[in-house]
């Protein structure tokens, strides 16, 4: 299929934090982090593999994992860049949400804040401009399946590129197990992004510290779920320094996502992706209009709320799983958390009588 530009979700970039105030006072936990309860729940005994398709890692960070004490590692299709440099800082910066080290007294905590209870990989999707090809995505999802990620976080996209072939390969990977979020845009319009737009992927919109969604926050039938992504304090880098600052966007918002679809995971590591994305669906804070809407998706994801019904119901909470995980993904309002598969009993024969007769959308006429 014709290979397509994909770009980091623009967003605004404010003032970094160190211009504001030399110092960091301590360490701060984001709004975000308590609007998602991820400060409500410990990291469970299971570690979970995030990976992070984006633009790179800040790899030196003092406030993030790092590869000789936790083992990160990543792969960069461009042959001139590497993953563990990020001049962009939009990956480092999305990361940060979803891992950055908590009770370090320094900088900012995160959904998981214990570096040894997860790890990182990373794919370097996109290159130091912020932008990648579809072969270049492919190759980093690719990777990170093959190193055992089981949730990728992908803070990118590109408006009406469906493929079917990108389609195909991302539905490939959900029925290997993997549950893969991805920002729904910040266009402020209802144009489909993708990957986000295609039923195996967690498409994600951003709301700000009132649980309002944003002005900006792109709004369709396959946006699934919100989460904050106005004015989050993450990690940056620059050329090695390292520094903190807020921005906005989609691409804020999908790694709260990512994070809180690990950090429910470590306690519960026999749920299959398609059950760990419906109960983060079922458990969702609702907004916006009751139940499920193009805004909000199913609402605020809930990382507590999400525990509680898993440890309650079992992975069952989310569903049965059918024999092909991705026949169960409908994706946005679609979605069912209540999923059963359909019985496999073979379909009585179609017969046709004298009569044109019209079922669905199949004409039956007279031959």
């Amino acid at each position: 299929s014709e290979s397509q530009i994909y770009h980091a979700v623009p967003h605004t970039r404010g003032a970094s934090i160190q211009q504001e105030d030399r110092k960091l006072q301590g360490e701060q936990a984001p709004y975000g982090i308590a609007m998602v309860q991820a400060d409500e729940l410990q990291q469970g005994q299971s570690p979970v593999t995030v990976c992070v398709v984006d633009t790179g890692y800040g790899l030196g960070h003092p406030d993030l994992p790092n590869s000789q004490d936790h083992g990160v590692d990543g792969h960069s299709p461009y042959y001139d860049e590497r993953w563990d440099v990020d001049p962009n800082s939009h990956g480092t910066h999305c990361a940060g949400t979803i891992g950055a080290i908590g009770d370090n007294g320094v900088g900012v905590t995160s959904v998981n804040p214990d570096p040894n209870k997860f790890s990182f990989y990373i794919g370097k999707g996109l290159s130091d401009d912020g932008y990648g090809t579809t072969d270049a995505i492919l190759e980093a999802v690719e990777k990170c399946v093959e190193k055992g990620a089981k949730v990728i976080s992908m803070s990118l996209g590109c408006n009406y590129c469906y493929g079917q072939a990108e389609e195909d390969a991302y539905k490939e990977v959900y029925d290997k197990g993997v549950l893969i979020v991805a920002a729904a845009g910040n266009g402020g319009n209802d144009a489909q992004m993708y990957p986000a737009s295609y039923p195996t992927v967690m498409s994600v919109g951003a709301v700000d510290s009132d649980r309002d969604i944003a002005g900006f926050s792109q709004f369709n039938e396959q946006v699934e779920i919100s989460a904050p992504g106005v004015q989050v304090l993450s990690t940056t880098t620059d050329f090695g320094d390292f520094d903190y600052s807020y921005y906005d966007g989609t691409s804020m918002a999908t790694p709260h996502v990512a994070g809180v679809a690990a950090l429910v995971w470590s306690h519960f590591p026999d749920c299959s992706n398609n059950q760990i994305r419906n109960v983060l669906l079922k458990t969702a804070l609702d907004r916006g209009q009751a139940g499920c809407d193009e805004y909000y998706g199913y609402g605020i994801v809930q990382a507590k709320a999400a525990y509680d019904l898993l440890s309650a119901e079992g992975c069952e909470a989310g569903g049965e799983d059918p024999d092909v995980l991705s026949s169960a993904a409908k994706g946005g309002c679609e979605q069912d958390p209540d999923y059963v598969p359909p019985p496999t009993a073979a379909p009585t024969p179609f017969t046709c009588d004298a009569t044109t007769v019209t079922i669905g959308h199949n004409d039956c006429r007279l031959q």
